[in-house]
């Protein structure tokens, strides 16, 4: 059985938008700046899919940008490194500011990202 995460990884609006709307989640606010701060950051993990799917689509609608990272081994619990990609895995586009997983282009705007 799989078990599923939600991976924040920045924002899509403006971070004051971004905090009006988190708060509904029963996030504190230095919790939510920290969250900002340190992303990509790990917010929610279950076993149900659909439970993720909404969550995920709730923190998108507060201005978020995440994404699912499925975990196949129920044994990762033990050890999460396996699990959750590391920081090497992700960059962040110098144009925008997005913060993503490593791609050749940026997904949110476009640019060119240097290949490692």
């Amino acid at each position: 059985m799989s078990r599923y995460r939600v991976v924040f990884t920045g924002l899509t609006r403006t971070e004051e938008y971004f905090k009006g709307h988190i708060a509904r989640f029963g996030i504190s606010p230095s919790d939510t700046e920290t969250m900002i701060k340190k992303a990509p950051v790990v917010l929610k993990e279950a076993d149900s899919l659909e439970f993720i799917r909404k969550y995920a689509r709730a923190i998108m609608q507060a201005g978020g940008d995440v994404y699912i990272q499925t975990c196949k081994d129920r044994s990762m619990n033990e050890n999460l490194s396996r699990c959750v990609a590391g920081m090497e895995s992700f960059t962040q586009c110098p144009r925008c500011g997005h913060r993503q997983r490593k791609r050749v282009k940026c997904e949110r705007c476009g640019f060119m990202l240097k290949q490692h």
